[in-house]
Formats: C-alpha cells, sequence, structure tokens
C-alpha cells in the first residue's frame, strides 16, 4: 500500500468520530453538512499537527483512562461554564492573554491539557511549544484565568495516563 494511502487509512476513524459530532451539533444530516464536516475534521488534524505538535493517529488512550478523562472533561467544562456565565454577565467584553508553563512532561498529558484548555467555555489555547500554552480568555482576570488552567493540569495529572498509553 503506498504511504500517503496508508497515512489517509490511519486518521480514518479520526474523521468519522469528528464528522458523527459535528453532525451531532449542527443537528442536519445533508451532503452539505457532511462535506462541511470532514473539511472541519481534515482542517482539526492538520492545525493540531502543526499547532500542537500531535499526531491524533499516535494517541491511544485505555477505555479506563478516556472515561476517567471524559468525566474530568465534563466537570471542568461544567464548572467553566458557570463561570463564563458570571463573566458575561458582570465583566466588560475584555480578552485575556498569558502563558502557562506546564509541569506535565509527558506529551500525552500536554495534548489533553491543550485540548481541555480550548473545549472549556471562554478559553482557547492558541499555541503549544513543548510544554508552554499561550491562552487566551474571555476572563478579564488574570489571576482567576491562571488558576483555572492550573486546575485543569492538577486534574489531568491526577489521571495519570502516562502509564496508559
Amino acid at each position: 500500500m503506498k504511504p500517503r494511502l496508508r497515512s489517509f487509512w490511519r486518521y480514518l476513524p479520526i474523521v468519522i468520530t469528528f464528522l458523527v459530532v459535528w453532525i451531532v451539533m449542527v443537528e442536519l444530516l445533508n451532503w452539505l453538512v457532511v462535506a462541511a464536516g470532514v473539511g472541519v475534521a481534515i482542517g482539526a488534524i492538520v492545525l493540531t499537527n502543526v499547532l500542537l505538535k500531535i499526531d491524533y493517529a499516535s494517541i491511544v488512550l485505555t477505555p479506563w483512562a478516556t472515561i476517567r478523562y471524559v468525566v474530568m472533561l465534563l466537570r471542568e467544562m461544567t464548572i467553566a461554564a458557570v463561570g463564563m456565565i458570571w463573566i458575561i454577565l458582570t465583566a466588560p467584553g475584555e480578552e485575556t492573554e498569558f502563558v502557562h508553563e506546564s509541569a506535565l512532561t509527558d506529551d500525552l498529558a500536554l495534548f489533553l491539557l491543550a485540548n481541555t484548555v480550548i473545549l472549556t467555555p471562554g478559553s482557547v489555547a492558541v499555541e503549544r511549544e513543548d510544554a508552554r500554552l499561550h491562552v487566551i480568555t474571555a476572563d478579564p482576570n488574570v489571576a482567576r484565568a491562571k488558576a483555572g488552567v492550573a486546575r485543569l493540569e492538577r486534574s489531568i495529572a491526577r489521571l495519570k495516563i502516562e502509564g496508559d498509553t
């Protein structure tokens, strides 16, 4: 099998997973939604490879580690969503930028931290360089935003995923 075709097959399950999530989010099913979903999936994979320096096809979590991560992610997203409601209602529309130096050493843990920050309401990790995350958030309080990322990092560290890969 040719190298490009072999590479494509490695990413097919990821593209299908992203496509299913896209269809659920859009709540429609037609050829345009499917085409857009495939485009978004490929774009997400390419950007993750380029910006976060992580290859989705190389990530393997055990089922137990995946369950623990999903539970932690849902908890953290809920906490962040409640916090963002308060910020939206009370704070002026400002954004905060800061750099978070992570103590995590495992690439998978750093990947999960960056993606968890991206998924929490109001925050986007725009660049990862080794253990350094450049974060933009809608929270105008820098100390609170930094504390939130530190809390996410502690949660991921407690998952002890280094041995699960």
